[in-house]
């Protein structure tokens, strides 16, 4: 049992990202640590059931996984510093959080992990990474002859994620529109929200800086946004995540093109995965789970069509915003009107909601 929490994480992982800047923001002592193929295999695996990152293990010897709940923890402990939490008081402020983390989370990914497994040289960097992290005693040449058919399999997973020719370039100009959106955003205000970081900051983070920016041909990208160079960096330094002020009064309009695309784009995807998710609950009464995936569907990114797997996770992550609007209670209308005709639609209802029992999805009605 470690006497302060591990986190464990490679500096390659986007999620590992997001969970390490945001314990090193709320103060919450830690130990940070890039686990080998050891531990991931014989201590990580046997605790959470995967091999995944990141895992906090706590010290009284529990365990979090998946970066969202781990943020969820340490938020509701006693004593957590209100000044501090990540999800702001105002519900329309929350809404708009929300919806930037799931889309850092489960949408700008698919970009991402083009970037990374289709340009050579971020593949290579990619491949040395996981040689030192994953193989930390044996010399480089021989770690990275061990990594590459993880590497090879991760690649091997694009089609089925919807990464391919006739989506690239959606997926491209996705990454363009997010980044011109934020350095709009940060050129005016320290964080994407104000004076002070949301979930939404660390989230996006998260795939921004693990991914696009440290990944040496991705790098250009960010050629002409130095305000997000600017936040990234202080996200990643120890101790360079501080409060400049309080969150806004509302969400900057700057982020106006950015939450359109996710509209569109993003919450029409959740809209067919849920649907997809009924369909199977209805013709299984008796279910307790859904199924990892349920096939595969058609979806579109800035206008560029292809079809991906309906994993079925992301329903965890979209029905946190629907929760988030809900609690509003019609406080965010007036502001998700500017991206839709009606309001209470844009973001999509959840009638078979899923919780995480012992880091699986369930039903949470039928437990």
């Amino acid at each position: 049992m470690p006497r302060v929490h591990r986190h464990y994480g490679w500096q390659v992982s986007p999620y590992s990202a997001k969970t390490r800047s945001y314990l090193r923001y709320v103060g919450v002592p830690f130990e940070d640590v890039a686990p080998s193929v050891w531990t991931l295999y014989r201590k990580i695996q046997g605790a959470v059931g995967r091999l995944v990152m990141p895992t906090v293990e706590l010290a009284d010897g529990g365990w979090l996984q998946d970066s969202s709940a781990i943020i969820d923890y340490f938020e509701g402990l006693p004593g957590a510093d209100p000044e501090r939490s990540v999800t702001p008081a105002e519900p329309c402020l929350a809404v708009a959080s929300s919806l930037l983390e799931v889309f850092a989370d489960e949408w700008l990914p698919m970009a991402d992990l083009h970037y990374r497994w289709n340009l050579p040289a971020n593949a290579d960097f990619a491949l040395g990474e996981f040689a030192r992290d994953g193989f930390p005693r044996l010399p480089e040449s021989v770690g990275r002859r061990l990594a590459a058919p993880v590497a090879r399999r991760m690649a091997s997973y694009l089609p089925a994620l919807g990464i391919e020719d006739a989506t690239i370039p959606g997926l491209e100009r996705t990454v363009e529109q997010t980044i011109a959106a934020l350095e709009a955003t940060l050129a005016a205000r320290p964080f994407v929200l104000g004076g002070r970081p949301c979930l939404g900051d660390f989230a996006l983070y998260g795939p921004l800086w693990a991914h696009l920016y440290r990944d040496p041909a991705s790098r250009r990208l960010f050629d002409a946004a130095p305000a997000v160079v600017d936040w990234m960096q202080r996200l990643t330094e120890p101790g360079g995540v501080e409060a400049q002020g309080p969150f806004e009064d509302a969400v900057p309009p700057e982020l106006d093109p950015l939450i359109q695309r996710i509209v569109d784009d993003q919450l029409a995807w959740n809209r067919t995965l849920i649907a997809k998710i009924d369909e199977y609950c209805a013709a299984h009464p008796a279910a307790k789970r859904v199924p990892r995936a349920l096939g595969l569907a058609p979806f579109a990114i800035a206008e560029r069509r292809g079809r991906r797997k309906l994993i079925t996770f992301v329903q965890w992550k979209a029905q946190r915003t629907r929760d988030a609007y809900e609690r509003a209670e019609g406080a965010a209308d007036a502001w998700l009107s500017r991206f839709g005709d009606d309001p209470t639609t844009i973001i999509p209802a959840v009638a078979n909601p899923f919780e995480l029992v012992e880091f699986r999805a369930v039903l949470r009605d039928r437990r």
